[in-house]
């Protein structure tokens, strides 16, 4: 799968975002190694960077379902969201 405008994409290893999903909203082929902007789903800039390869339904639902369940864990404490996305990272093994 090519990546291009509107594809959904996960930051690998190698970006501070590593996991991370976004999704591309312009692709410059001149930028060298950083040719895909990143944003979130609410349209916010993420990043530009070459780091990312097309997110699978599959990824997003495991990164889905380990939010969920650092929820589960969180859910009688006083948290935070930090708190949940923290969690969810150390579940992942991060």
């Amino acid at each position: 799968m090519s990546i291009e405008i509107g594809t959904r994409v996960r930051f690998t290893e190698d970006h501070s975002r590593a996991g991370q999903v976004g999704i591309v909203d312009d692709v410059d082929a001149f930028n060298g190694n950083e040719p895909y902007r990143v944003v979130n789903n609410e349209g916010e800039f993420l990043a530009w960077t070459g780091d990312v390869e097309p997110a699978t339904s599959a990824m997003v639902a495991d990164r889905e379902a380990l939010v969920a369940r650092a929820k589960e864990l969180l859910a009688d404490t006083p948290h935070t969201v930090a708190d949940i996305i923290a969690m969810a990272a150390f579940l992942a093994g991060e």
